[in-house]
C-alpha cells in the first residue's frame, strides 16, 4: 500500500508540474534556497565536528537546530491548506484501504517533499558533527531514520487532526490565525527569557539544555548525552523521542477513526433577513460605492482578508514589549510604516480573491474606474486611521513634533504608494490564491512561483518609489531639522496621492482592456 501511495503522490506532483511552469519555477526556488541553507549548515557541522569544541557547545547547536526542524515540520501543515493537500486522508477514505496500511502509506509518502531532502541533509550533517566520538556517531546514525520518520509522523498527525477535527472553516481559520499570533508573539517571550541572563550567549546553552528534554530536540540531543556518558540523560531523551513518535501515531489513528466513522455533517444554511443589506446601506449610491461596500464586507467577514487585520494588534503588542525590553523606541517608530505597507499591499490580489463572485462585475458591466476606486476606498476607510494611530501615537510618546511629522510622512507615503501599486498589479498580474472557505494560509497548487515573483516585484517597486522619503529621512537624521521632517511629510503626501491617482487610472485602463481575459483567468483558478 505504501508503494501505491508513493506512486500516487509522485504522479500527482508530476501532474502539478505539467500544469504550470510557475510550479516548477517556485519549487526550484524553494529547493535552491533550502539546499543553500542546508549546505551552509552542513559546512558548519563539518567544521565544528572535529572534536575541538566542548560537548555542551555541540549540544546547544544540535538542540537549537533540531528544535527549528521540528517546529517547521509542525507549523507548515497548519499554514498549507491544513496539511499536504495532495494526500489529505479524507480524500482516500472512499477506497476502503485498511487503516493500518493507510497510516503507514501516508507517513512514508509524506517524506516525498523538498522539506525531507533538506532535513536529510541536516541529519547527515549531524552524523558528521559527532564523527569524533564512536558512541555518539553510532547514536546519530541509528537515530537518523527514526528522527526522519518522527518528523513525518508529526506532520501527518497535524494534517490528519486538521482534517478530522478542524474541518470546519471557522475552527480551521481561528487555529491558523492563533498560530500566526503565537509565532509573531514568540519573539518577546524569547527576549524575556534571554533578559534573565547577562547575554544571549549565556542564555542559549540553558535554553538548549531544557529543549533537549522536550519533543522539540530530544532526538538531536541524544548523541551529546552518549558523548558525555550520561546514561540517565540518554534514557530520558530516548523515551521522549519514542513517546513523541507514539503520540503522533496515536493522533493519526484517532483522526482516521473520526474521518472514517463520523462523516462531516452538512453545514447549516442561513437566510438573510429581509432588508438587511449591511454596509451597502451606508455606501454612496454609485457603482464604486457598491464595490467598496462589498469589498469592505469581505475585509471584516472573510478570513483571507481578516488575517491582515488580526496581525496589526499583535504587532503593536510585540513592538511595545520589545521596545520596553530593549529600551529603544525604533521598533515602536517602525510600527506605522510596517502597518501601512501590510494594509496597502492587502489588495494586491483582490480580483483573484473574488473567485466566481467576479461574475457579478461581468453581468453588471462594472467599469474599471469604479472597480479600482471602490476597492481602494474600501481599504483606505480603515487603513488610513489605523496607520495614523500606529504612526502618530508612538512618535508622540517617543519624540517631538519632528518625529511625528517623519513617522506620519513615511507611513502615509507607504500606504498611498502601496494602494496605488496594488491597484495596478491586482488587475494586471493575477495568480492562484486560497478559494473562499479555504485556509487564508493555504498555498494553491501552481501558485508558489508566480505569487512569489509578483509579490517580490511589487515590493521592489514600492521600495523604489519610497526613495525620496528615505532620502529625506536620512537628511532629517543628519541635520535634525524640522524643515526636513515637514518636507518629508509634504513630499510623501503629494507623491503618494499622485501614485494612488496613477495606480487607479492605470489599473482601470488595464481592467477595461483585459476584462474578458481577467474573468477567464479567474475562472481557471476557481
Amino acid at each position: 500500500m505504501a508503494a501505491t501511495l508513493i506512486r500516487l503522490k509522485l504522479q500527482l506532483m508530476a501532474n502539478d508540474f505539467t500544469r504550470s511552469v510557475w510550479t516548477i519555477l517556485g519549487t526550484l526556488l524553494v529547493l535552491i534556497y533550502g539546499l543553500g541553507m542546508a549546505t551552509m549548515l552542513m559546512v558548519v557541522q563539518v567544521q565544528v565536528g572535529r572534536g575541538l569544541e566542548p560537548v555542551q557547545s555541540l549540544l546547544t547547536f544540535s538542540a537549537l537546530t533540531g528544535a527549528a526542524a521540528m517546529l517547521l515540520w509542525t507549523l507548515v501543515p497548519l499554514f498549507v491548506s491544513g496539511g499536504d493537500s495532495l494526500m489529505d486522508p479524507r480524500r482516500l477514505i472512499t477506497y476502503a484501504v485498511p487503516r493500518r496500511s493507510l497510516i503507514a502509506g501516508l507517513v512514508v509518502a509524506a517524506l516525498i517533499s523538498v522539506g525531507s531532502v533538506i532535513t536529510l541533509m541536516w541529519l547527515v550533517g549531524q552524523v558528521l558533527l559527532w564523527r569524533w566520538n564512536p558512541g555518539a556517531l553510532a547514536t546519530s546514525l541509528l537515530s537518523l531514520p527514526l528522527l526522519l520518520l518522527t518528523y513525518s509522523m508529526v506532520a501527518q498527525a497535524i494534517t490528519t487532526a486538521m482534517s478530522a477535527w478542524f474541518a470546519g472553516r471557522r475552527s480551521r481559520d481561528v487555529l491558523a490565525l492563533l498560530s500566526v499570533a503565537v509565532a509573531v508573539g514568540a519573539a518577546p517571550i524569547v527576549m524575556s527569557i534571554t533578559s534573565a541572563f547577562e547575554s544571549l550567549g549565556e542564555a542559549l546553552p540553558r535554553i538548549a539544555e531544557v529543549l533537549s528534554y522536550t519533543p522539540l530536540a530530544a532526538g538531536p540531543a541524544l548523541p551529546a548525552a552518549v558523548a558525555e556518558g550520561d546514561l540517565v540523560g540518554t534514557a530520558v531523551r530516548a523515551v521522549v523521542l519514542l513517546a513523541t513518535a507514539a503520540a503522533a501515531l496515536a493522533v493519526i489513528r484517532a483522526g482516521m477513526v473520526t474521518i472514517t466513522e463520523r462523516p462531516v455533517s452538512a453545514p447549516r444554511t442561513r437566510t438573510a433577513r429581509r432588508g438587511a443589506i449591511g454596509l451597502f446601506a451606508w455606501a454612496p449610491s454609485a457603482p464604486w460605492g457598491a464595490v467598496a461596500a462589498r469589498c469592505l464586507t469581505y475585509w471584516f467577514r472573510d478570513p483571507r482578508y481578516g488575517a491582515s487585520l488580526i496581525i496589526v494588534p499583535v504587532l503593536a503588542v510585540v513592538g511595545i514589549v520589545m521596545s520596553a525590553q530593549l529600551g529603544d523606541a525604533w521598533m515602536l517608530l517602525g510600527l506605522g510604516p510596517f502597518v501601512a505597507w501590510m494594509l496597502g499591499f492587502g489588495i494586491a490580489a483582490d480580483l483573484s480573491y473574488d473567485s466566481t463572485a467576479f461574475a457579478q462585475h461581468v453581468t453588471a458591466g462594472v467599469r474599471g474606474l469604479d472597480d479600482r476606486l471602490g476597492r481602494a476606498a474600501a481599504v483606505l476607510v480603515f487603513a488610513l486611521p489605523l496607520t495614523l494611530l500606529a504612526a502618530g501615537i508612538p512618535a508622540l510618546l517617543a519624540g517631538g513634533a519632528a518625529t511625528v511629522l517623519v513617522c506620519l510622512g513615511l507611513s502615509l507615503g507607504m500606504l498611498l504608494v502601496g494602494v496605488g501599486i496594488s491597484s495596478v498589479t491586482s488587475a494586471r498580474l493575477l495568480y492562484p490564491v486560497p478559494q473562499p472557505g479555504e485556509s487564508p494560509f493555504a498555498t494553491p497548487q501552481g501558485s508558489a512561483g508566480r505569487s512569489l515573483i509578483v509579490q517580490f516585484a511589487s515590493w521592489l517597486i514600492m521600495v523604489v518609489l519610497m526613495i525620496p522619503e528615505l532620502v529625506l529621512w536620512i537628511v532629517w537624521l543628519v541635520t535634525s531639522g524640522t524643515w526636513a521632517a515637514a518636507t518629508l511629510l509634504v513630499v510623501a503626501l503629494v507623491k503618494g496621492l499622485l501614485v494612488l491617482f496613477w495606480g487607479i487610472r492605470s489599473g482601470a485602463r488595464t481592467y477595461d482592456r483585459r476584462f474578458p481575459e481577467i474573468y477567464q483567468q479567474i475562472r481557471t483558478y476557481a
